[in-house]
């Protein structure tokens, strides 16, 4: 369920939901990534700026600049005559996005400089999430997270830009594939179990404890998504398998 009050999204609306004066120009282009992220416009969808005009209520210009956007951040890429192909969602996406946070993550925000007043915050954070965590409705999921990822915030934003840039769209990416293979109604839902021993360790300032957790997030992302990917009844296509992806990169001059 899309949640544009989510922290971790950018700021580019006032409280009031509109575009804040400096943001406008890229709010289209914003709302289109939030919509990818949200999987609002689903991995491996075909759109155009067509399609994008009558979902969103953009003028052309503004579709086709969202559209650019994308396929420039690599979240899409162009497919002649037909439009733009969202970032389908596969086992080696999945491998290399885990990856490339296991290098990352778990150092960067063990380091995070917290002040006092935001490891209360935290405290406070997490006295609610423990209220609500065996609420299963889907106002209560959606509040679980919000909550969860305000917590994320305080850790991201503590730490250097450069390393907060690169892990929020990883972040993004996980987030994705995780809503993406989620089911409701099958009541398959990822629930973040390592958050409770990430609230305790950011209050004791226990930068270890902060490393465990993240690793224990990471792992438990992984499990979800595999475990839903092999319920998949998608099949592969010709050539999708590892042996003819190494035969077209020699046939194309480059290493597999």
């Amino acid at each position: 369920m899309y949640d544009p009050h989510s922290p971790l999204l950018r700021s580019s609306v006032a409280p009031d939901g509109l575009p804040q004066p400096e943001a406008k120009a890229r709010f289209a282009e914003d709302r289109l990534l939030d919509a990818v992220i949200w999987c609002e416009v689903l991995p491996g969808e075909t759109v155009t700026e067509a399609d994008v005009m009558d979902r969103f209520g953009l003028t052309r210009a503004a579709a086709r600049a969202a559209l650019t956007r994308l396929g420039y951040d690599g979240w899409a890429s162009p497919q002649a005559r037909l439009g733009w192909q969202i970032l389908p969602v596969t086992g080696a996406l999945v491998g290399q996005v885990l990856t490339a946070r296991r290098m990352v993550e778990p150092t960067a925000l063990a380091a995070a400089p917290l002040t006092r007043t935001q490891r209360d915050h935290v405290a406070r954070i997490g006295d609610i999430l423990r209220a609500m965590q065996d609420q299963n409705t889907g106002g209560a999921v959606v509040a679980f997270r919000h909550f969860v990822d305000e917590i994320d915030s305080h850790l991201l934003g503590a730490i250097d830009p450069f390393s907060a840039r690169h892990l929020r769209k990883l972040w993004h990416h996980s987030a994705r594939m995780v809503r993406y293979l989620e089911d409701a109604g099958a009541g398959h839902m990822f629930r973040r179990a390592e958050i409770f021993d990430l609230v305790q360790a950011v209050v004791d300032a226990d930068a270890d404890g902060i490393a465990r957790a993240r690793h224990a997030l990471i792992d438990a992302q992984e499990r979800f998504v595999l475990h839903q990917m092999l319920k998949s009844e998608a099949a592969l296509g010709p050539g999708s398998g590892l042996g003819a992806s190494r035969k077209q990169a020699a046939a194309q001059g480059r290493p597999s």
